[in-house]
């Protein structure tokens, strides 16, 4: 019943958009149709997960370049958007939290869209793109004013028992239609205006933000039914990762902060079970609207001249190694799903395991269009991996996060280098960037990390471990000049250094 169900409600996608285009000549300006799915980690069945059914969304990586080893700046909404809409790292931004701005320190930085509204595009943005917040929104990118939500019926977070503005019950599962949440109304908006670029024919830059998967969990009954709730019960919700200092973990409560979940986010197993059904279910329900973005690509001719881009702002954890929600330097917050779909993409259905980060997507779809980035971005382009899955990407790849998350006067800054087998992180006090703890962990070895379907789960810190002293020093010293050489603004009050054998300080308690 649940199969038959499934292929009611998630159709396949036409054959014209499986396979890659037959090689043409391109137009002079082609379009980008550029989608942010909120929250999403590697939870897709594209990226080897067998509970996810994400058929839509499946469909597209095999017409696209899909990235394995794409990785966020920073596990958290605002900080990554910013990174990659323009192109610059959190530390020559100065945004580290939701309610930075990036004007405030870059008044006349050209992002991405703006840099495509220069040059002659509609640039339009519906739902979550740079924040899902009035205060972080960024008219100079815009062709016309951002859209977050419309207003009526369906664009409220909760469908039962009224929205009042909060954070109420952390999931629920409505038998309503597709418009009776935000997400089914906004993928109606963007097929309507595509509809309307299309009779209008000016090149476009359609930027369209899903809300989920992010709490609450709410979606659709139907979507909810797709599956068994017995298979998301969870193994290993309450061991941590051995070895891993406090800092590690984040403080703050996400997921505690809504009304039926404890506070400390230790939650019983039945709502552990409850959370995670709900989370896939609502990237079914997304993956049911960006199936109504691509048919309606195709039904309007639009495919074979529109670039398509799906990402996750940051990766999330649901319960694996006591924690939820996002905000750390662990595999599962950093590491982003992210596909590229180029007309007459050569081998569309190999993925790459080519190292990339976020700011690289501003210079490589620059590229793709023929235009002429900013000098001063901090990416690079993937154009030469698009081309050939196996062409080498980055040698690290940089994230961070700081403790505690507050608007200013943090305390401790995270650096974290992943390589394409080990991830070193470094907690520094600021801003006397003093090291106050270390993390190394080897994805290749079954005590310091295991893969469970689309996700790297990190076991062990093995940074006291001696095999691995020679890799420690050499990740050491590529972090220093990471920071060095990348942070461009006050780098003197960016850049953190270690010994080889840093002296053992006292945890702070954070």
């Amino acid at each position: 019943m649940k199969s038959q169900l499934l292929a009611l409600l998630l159709l396949p996608l036409p054959a014209a958009l499986q396979a890659a285009d037959e090689p043409r000549q391109p137009a002079a300006k082609p379009n980008v149709l550029f989608i942010a799915i909120d929250d999403l980690r590697t939870s897709l069945g594209c990226y080897g997960d067998p509970l996810a059914k994400s058929p839509n969304i499946d469909s597209l990586a095999r017409s696209s370049r899909l990235f394995h080893g794409a990785y966020t700046h920073q596990a958290v909404c605002g900080p990554a958007r910013a990174a990659m809409l323009t192109g610059r790292l959190p530390d020559n931004t100065r945004v580290w939290h939701n309610r930075n701005l990036f004007r405030n320190t870059l008044p006349d930085a050209v992002t991405l869209p703006q840099l495509f509204k220069n040059h002659g595009y509609r640039a339009l943005s519906f739902g979550k793109i740079f924040s899902g917040d009035e205060r972080e929104l960024d008219p100079p990118s815009w062709s016309a004013p951002e859209v977050l939500r419309g207003q009526g019926p369906g664009w409220k977070n909760y469908a039962l028992a009224g929205d009042r503005g909060g954070k109420g019950a952390a999931w629920e599962a409505a038998d309503v239609p597709d418009d009776g949440y935000p997400d089914g109304r906004l993928a109606q908006v963007a097929v309507e205006t595509l509809e309307k670029l299309k009779h209008e024919g000016q090149p476009f830059f359609l930027a369209v933000g899903f809300f989920k998967p992010h709490l609450p969990f709410n979606a659709p009954k139907k979507y909810w039914d797709l599956y068994d709730p017995a298979a998301f019960t969870l193994q290993d919700g309450q061991a941590r990762v051995i070895g891993a200092p406090e800092i590690a973990y984040h403080t703050h409560r996400e997921l505690g902060g809504y009304q039926d979940m404890p506070e400390d986010e230790h939650v019983s197993a039945e709502q552990a079970r409850t959370l995670r059904h709900g989370y896939y279910a609502c990237v079914s329900y997304v993956d049911a609207q960006v199936g109504k973005l691509l048919h309606s690509l195709h039904r309007l001719g639009l495919a074979q001249n529109t670039i398509v881009v799906l990402w996750g702002d940051h990766g999330w954890s649901l319960g694996e190694k006591d924690r939820w929600c996002k905000g750390t330097n662990f595999e599962r917050d950093t590491r982003v799903p992210l596909m590229i779909r180029v007309p007459g993409l050569a081998k569309p259905d190999e993925p790459t395991e080519a190292l990339i980060e976020y700011v690289d997507i501003y210079p490589t779809l620059a590229a793709l269009a023929g235009l002429a980035p900013p000098a001063d971005l901090d990416g690079r382009s993937l154009v030469a991996v698009l081309q050939d899955p196996a062409a080498h990407g980055r040698d690290v790849a940089l994230s961070q996060f700081t403790r505690p998350w507050k608007t200013t006067g943090f305390e401790v800054m995270g650096y974290s280098l992943r390589t394409p087998t080990q991830r070193y992180t470094r907690w520094v006090e600021w801003p006397s960037r003093q090291t106050l703890a270390e993390e190394f962990y080897d994805y290749n070895s079954q005590a310091s990390a295991t893969r469970k379907g689309g996700l790297l789960i990190e076991q062990e810190n093995v940074v006291e471990r001696p095999a691995y002293a020679d890799s420690l020093d050499r990740l050491r010293a590529r972090l220093d000049e990471t920071l060095r050489t990348r942070i461009k603004l006050q780098a003197e009050e960016t850049t953190a250094t270690v010994e080889p054998k840093p002296k053992k300080k006292k945890k702070k308690n954070l």
